[in-house]
């Protein structure tokens, strides 16, 4: 009932490196069913917090940033592994909903939306057909009727409430496909549908902004930006970074804030913040490799080491050591309805190593995953992001380093992106990068690809059809 991410990134990982294709089709299944049904939201995009069914149909309809930005990374890989572009389209789906209804106007994006409004559950987002049968025409009203499984009676009671609104409709795809006769039909019914929803009462939104949630979206969206080669996504990316640059990070004491709203942040000092924002700027990083995105990286992980390593055992406290409010530090190793912040740190600190040739954080991700070990072995169920990061440190990863200017290497970062492997990193060759990447030049003054493991790399290429021939793709394929 709650989608987990975490356990099916970890599925799909483990289906596409031991051809287990099974496992692949599990997570495939799985996304598709949650695409179709009302925990999606069928008309705005993103996707509620949990369902109360075992069909994913109806669901609790609070909205969190950090489900959101977990499926995100989701959808974007299950597109990546299979092609199927309703992957790619519940993807943009995700992202204009946040964008439209869940960002600041500088560019941090909110925390939730609630589930009720005017006190009742659901009622933002459902429909009667007393409702459609005045709003559209009897050709609409027809194909949104079959297309989303509307009834009279409707399929949705809340039964907490003592005087539940009767005949609601949560919104769910009971068709495959459309027709060509049907698809307009059932686009112009939604596009009314939407304009009415716009002008109800919206539930409440919770507009402070976290670090850690927003983290875990800068690095979905950077990803969305580069697989669906869609520059307003980066833009949309690069915008949050720059917020949170600026809002929640003190570039003078080096220390990132965990909570801002109206321009007053608190004092809390959280592992969660400096791992997730981590995590989303590595990837903000390979999505554009502006080395000043690396750089920022660099600092928020010498800030986590700093405040939340053990250097003794290994591992990170989940606080600092200045909080004085707390009985106790631990240091947190399940995945809950967010990944565990030392996952998410010990995964984030294998690429940044990997870009930078810094050994420090290599070693503190190694000595996480060997303190964990013992978990991991017995209860791996409930430490999916721990294996994603294990997986991830197994072997040297797949370096893509684009030489040249890169304002030049969109087409080549594009195609290094398009190619699903997670054991892959892109850089570039100015800036904090391991000096190895340094010495790789363009040629013949164009940008160039190199592709390497160690100090071994392959014979440069400056063509999309090149590269991705190397990395095992015959042709270039459009979201």
């Amino acid at each position: 009932k709650f989608p987990i991410p975490s356990h099916l990134l970890s599925l799909l990982r483990h289906g596409v490196r031991f051809k287990d294709r099974e496992a692949v089709e599990m997570v495939l299944t799985t996304c598709r069913k949650m695409a179709r049904g009302g925990i999606c939201d069928q008309l705005g995009g993103g996707f509620a917090r949990y369902s109360v069914d075992e069909k994913w149909l109806v669901p609790h309809f609070e909205k969190m940033l950090y489900d959101n930005a977990q499926l995100l990374h989701l959808y974007l890989d299950a597109y990546l592994v299979s092609k199927d572009p309703m992957f790619a389209q519940v993807a943009r789906d995700i992202l204009g909903y946040v964008q439209r209804d869940m960002t600041h106007a500088e560019g941090g994006f909110y925390s939730a939306e609630d589930a009720d409004s005017e006190g009742k559950e659901g009622k933002f987002y459902c429909w009667t057909l007393a409702e459609l049968k005045s709003l559209l025409t009897k050709e609409e009203l027809e194909a949104a009727t079959r297309h989303f499984g509307l009834t009279e009676k409707g399929n949705f009671h809340d039964h907490s409430d003592p005087d539940p609104l009767p005949n609601l409709n949560v919104l769910s795809q009971v068709e495959d496909k459309p027709d060509d006769k049907e698809a307009p039909r059932i686009k112009s019914a939604r596009e009314k549908m939407m304009k009415a929803r716009g002008q109800r009462v919206r539930p409440h939104l919770d507009d402070k902004v976290l670090s850690s949630w927003n983290g875990l979206m800068l690095g979905a969206t950077a990803r969305a930006g580069v697989i669906l080669k869609d520059p307003a996504w980066l833009a949309m990316a690069e915008k949050n970074a720059s917020f949170l640059k600026a809002k929640l990070w003190d570039s003078k004491e080096k220390v990132l804030y965990h909570r801002w709203r109206d321009g007053a942040r608190d004092a809390s000092r959280l592992l969660d913040s400096n791992a997730f924002l981590l995590w989303g700027l590595v990837e903000l990083y390979q999505a554009t490799l502006d080395p000043s995105h690396l750089e920022f990286a660099v600092q928020v992980a010498e800030s986590m080491l700093t405040l939340f390593y053990d250097p003794r055992e290994g591992g990170f406290w989940q606080s600092a050591e200045t909080s004085k409010d707390l009985i106790l530090r631990v240091k947190e190793d399940s995945d809950g309805a967010e990944p565990s912040g030392n996952a998410v740190a010990t995964l984030a600190l294998l690429k940044l190593s990997a870009m930078t040739d810094r050994s420090d954080f290599r070693e503190a991700a190694d000595r996480t995953l060997r303190l964990f070990s013992p978990k991991l072995r017995q209860h791996p169920q409930h430490m999916a992001f721990f294996l994603t990061a294990l997986d991830f440190a197994l072997e040297p990863p797949q370096r893509v380093v684009l030489a040249g200017s890169r304002h030049d290497a969109k087409a080549l970062l594009e195609a290094s992106h398009s190619v699903y492997e997670p054991r892959r990193i892109q850089l570039g060759t100015e800036g904090l990068v391991e000096p190895f990447a340094r010495t790789l030049k363009p040629v013949e003054g164009q940008v160039a690809a190199y592709v390497c493991l160690g100090s071994m790399c392959k014979a440069p290429v400056r063509t999309v059809p090149a590269l991705l021939e190397l990395l095992g793709s015959p042709k270039p394929n459009e979201p």
